[in-house]
């Protein structure tokens, strides 16, 4: 038996069956010579090809392909050796006049020198499959954080969409989102360099990940909607989809706050760094996603603004304030531009002889609709919007040339010096040694006539501020401690800052004569400050009774509503024409003109 099959298996093909299957085959199969001529080709082919072929001639390959594979003549030539792969899977579209794109495949492989055997297939649903993957691929790239791999702001946003969509109906909806940012994180890359910060904020990344992971404490049955996402910089997001109870976010927000503010090492040196959280959550989120975006970060600046490492709920009133603010921001940049900031000026003077010491310059704005405004209400504003440098050099360049004219008007003797207050931003800046000393060479002000002031709080705040101190104390100009009393330092911190002048806090000052405490603690500073080779300066001195005891603790000099409130620059020099004129000690300003 095995010997008949043996025999039937040696048998030639039948040629009738193959012709068949050829004309049979789903696959369009062909027989050409190297020229190009075809020598066989099945149905399957002709109808696949015969939308290329021009006049309906499919007598040469090339000539059928002439547009679509132009260099395919050269293919075959190159592939002469027997069984060399000429081409497998060339990519034609097939042109108009077809009704829509089509895309075929083609594959030759050359039998021996006469002969090369073919297929060609209609592959556009292959491409089509090929090329969504593509896109898909592209999409997912164009949402996903290069640094990170965590999903980006475009991929947030539609989570957030489609969280508030599915929560539509819901009181409160049962999702929160969640921006954090890290506090002072420019920091890190002054100290460790850009490389350094990308490093850090990887391991951001895995932290908060991980944190998400183990939600099982305030778990969801929904947990794989949960999204942490980066925005950019030091900028993520945390959506939580599908919570049960709304208050779970806040013990979310503090364990995040906990986990992210452990140390880092990085490059063997321990980097810490703080995050302040904004949430949206409850009743108050928007029905936009880019919305609820904006309200989360705004939130976060509360956090921040509240001294960071913690976490603000949104609320309405949140982003009043924020319109305001974006108000005043704009309205404080056309002031600069349109010179509505001025400058006013507060006598300073001897407590032994109420001569004049100087003045202290502070800055006003003449508002055209309000009014003049108080600093109070724009200066936080300047700093955190970048104005605060143009503002601070305004202030310091009117206050030189204005001390320099009196110096012209009225002699080296009166006044000897005039006082201007640095902000938080300003000795935070590394150049501020160098504006000054531009300042005082612009004007031609001797350096020992300019006093700077700083607060107790702003000063004791480490080794950068200490340095910006001695860079200043460097250029022979006089240091004064403000509001002394009221921030961080205590007495025996007084020795270890580079000051020459201790001004007394107005809150000592007011309850002086019937607090015996308040006037035990002035007598104190002023003590300590002359064994430390300062003197020392009361604000807020209002009447005659607080002068005279001042005077008696041994205070140098006194400032405040006695003897004048802050006037503009035309009404200071009457006051110190008036002064000169009399030829005699500052007389108070009576009380119906105060």
């Amino acid at each position: 038996m095995s010997a008949d099959l043996d025999a039937e298996a040696l048998q030639p093909p039948n040629l009738e069956a193959l012709i068949q299957f050829l004309y049979q085959a789903p696959t369009g199969l062909l027989q050409i010579r190297p020229d190009g001529s075809v020598t066989m080709m099945n149905p399957r082919s002709a109808q696949l090809l015969m939308p290329l072929a021009r006049q309906g001639n499919l007598d040469n390959l090339f000539e059928v392909l002439a547009e679509v594979a132009p260099d395919l003549r050269a293919m075959v030539a190159a592939a002469a050796e027997p069984g060399a792969l000429v081409c497998e899977g060339l990519r034609m579209p097939v042109l108009p006049p077809t009704r829509s794109r089509r895309v075929l495949g083609l594959s030759l492989l050359r039998l021996d020198a006469h002969t090369i055997m073919g297929c060609v297939n209609d592959v556009t649903h292959e491409v089509e499959l090929e090329q969504q993957r593509l896109a898909s691929r592209m999409r997912d790239a164009s949402r996903t954080d290069s640094l990170t791999q965590m999903p980006n702001r475009a991929a947030v946003l539609e989570r957030i969409q489609q969280a508030l969509a599915r929560s539509e109906g819901e009181a409160p909806p049962h999702f929160a989102v969640l921006f954090i940012n890290f506090d002072r994180f420019n920091r890190v890359n002054l100290t460790l360099g850009q490389e350094g910060g990308d490093r850090l904020l990887r391991m951001v990344a895995e932290r908060l990940n991980s944190t998400v992971r183990q939600r099982d404490a305030v778990g969801s049955p929904h947990e794989s909607l949960h999204t942490t996402a980066r925005l950019g910089g030091d900028e993520f997001v945390l959506l939580l989809d599908g919570m049960r109870d709304s208050e779970d976010v806040h013990s979310v927000a503090q364990r995040l706050i906990d986990t992210l503010s452990r140390p880092y090492l990085i490059n063997g040196v321990e980097v810490h760094v703080s995050a302040s959280i904004g949430v949206v959550a409850g009743v108050h989120t928007a029905s936009l996603a880019n919305t609820v975006l904006q309200d989360a970060s705004l939130a976060m600046q509360e956090a921040k603004r509240a001294g960071g490492g913690r976490h603000v709920l949104f609320n309405p009133s949140i982003k009043d304030r924020a319109t305001r603010l974006g108000v005043m921001e704009h309205e404080l940049r056309r002031a600069l531009e349109q010179k509505e900031l001025f400058v006013v000026y507060q006598p300073i003077v001897e407590l032994p002889d109420g001569r004049v010491a100087g003045f202290e310059a502070l800055v006003r704005w003449q508002h055209p609709e309000r009014g003049v405004v108080s600093p109070i209400e724009f200066i936080e504003i300047a700093e955190e919007c970048g104005l605060i440098g143009a503002l601070g050099e305004f202030v310091l360049h009117s206050a030189c040339r204005q001390h320099m004219a009196w110096q012209r008007q009225f002699g080296p003797g009166m006044p000897r010096m005039i006082s201007v207050n640095l902000s938080r931003a300003q000795l935070n800046d590394a150049d501020i040694a160098r504006q000054v000393e531009r300042v005082l060479r612009t004007t031609r002000m001797p350096a020992t006539s300019l006093q700077l002031e700083v607060t107790e709080s702003m000063a004791a705040q480490g080794d950068d501020i200490r340095t910006r101190l001695l860079e200043l104390k460097a250029l022979s100009i006089a240091l004064a401690l403000d509001d002394f009393g009221t921030g961080y330092s205590s007495l025996a911190c007084l020795g270890q800052l580079p000051i020459d002048v201790v001004k007394i806090d107005r809150s000592f000052v007011a309850d002086a004569e019937t607090n015996l405490h308040k006037r035990v603690l002035i007598e104190a500073t002023v003590r300590v400050a002359r064994s430390l080779g300062m003197s020392t300066t009361a604000e807020g001195v209002e009447t005659d009774g607080q002068a005279t005891l001042l005077t008696t603790l041994g205070c140098d000099k006194g400032q405040g509503y006695l003897w004048s409130r802050p006037m503009t620059a035309r009404d200071a020099t009457q006051w110190l024409a008036a002064q000169s004129e009399a030829s005699r000690p500052v007389e108070a300003v009576p009380a119906a003109v105060r």
